[in-house]
């Protein structure tokens, strides 16, 4: 794995987010290694080892009660919390690589036009936000949460096949699968 810069964004996200550096970094090498299953170049690897550690920027303008609460969200935290895609973008589309940004502000898109924020579908969604999109999902199951405790892998993993062609590009799942199949998978340390 390639080495990231040690950024100023990244050290207030870390301050910001809860287990923030955990969570990045595993989205960060399960998008490398999803995009190099994909035979993605060396541009893109490195792209995404970048929008896998930023992807959550946006973050740091929310409220720490909102990201730390330990129930569900209302609808009026929902909408707050649906917007850091789109101020991740806001935060990085004049400072990084254009694909970068854009990874950060699609990340939340699903194939089958349900996501957020615009409601992309297919491949109108750019591949490093759907590669981003299945490891931070992949991640968020299997890692302790505020709202939710690590999910077992084996239940993820199922979860995510289940959603290919929804929510998830059926290819990006495919590699998933492989990668999921020789336990290849990057985990908290505590799932």
């Amino acid at each position: 794995m390639r080495e990231l810069p040690d950024t100023y964004l990244i050290q207030v996200m870390e301050d910001v987010i809860e287990d923030l550096h955990g969570h990045v970094h595993r989205v960060s090498n399960l998008s490398v290694d999803l995009g190099r299953g994909l035979a993605l170049g060396e541009d893109d690897l490195d792209r995404l080892a970048l929008a896998g550690v930023l992807h959550d920027v946006g973050k740091i303008h929310m409220d720490p009660g909102i990201l730390g609460k330990p129930g569900p969200l209302d609808r009026s935290e929902r909408d707050l919390m649906e917007r850091h895609p789109e101020l991740g973008f806001a935060m990085t589309r004049n400072r990084l690589d254009h694909k970068i940004a854009e990874a950060i502000l699609y990340h939340h898109e699903r194939f089958d036009g349900g996501g957020y924020p615009f409601g992309l579908a297919g491949s109108a969604i750019p591949i490093l936000s759907r590669i981003v999109l299945v490891a931070d999902a992949f991640d968020a199951m299997t890692s302790t949460r505020a709202y939710q405790a690590a999910l077992p892998v084996e239940f993820a993993v199922n979860e995510i096949r289940r959603h290919a062609s929804a929510q998830f590009d059926p290819s990006v799942v495919e590699i998933f699968l492989q990668l999921a199949e020789i336990n290849a998978l990057p985990l908290e340390l505590s799932a």
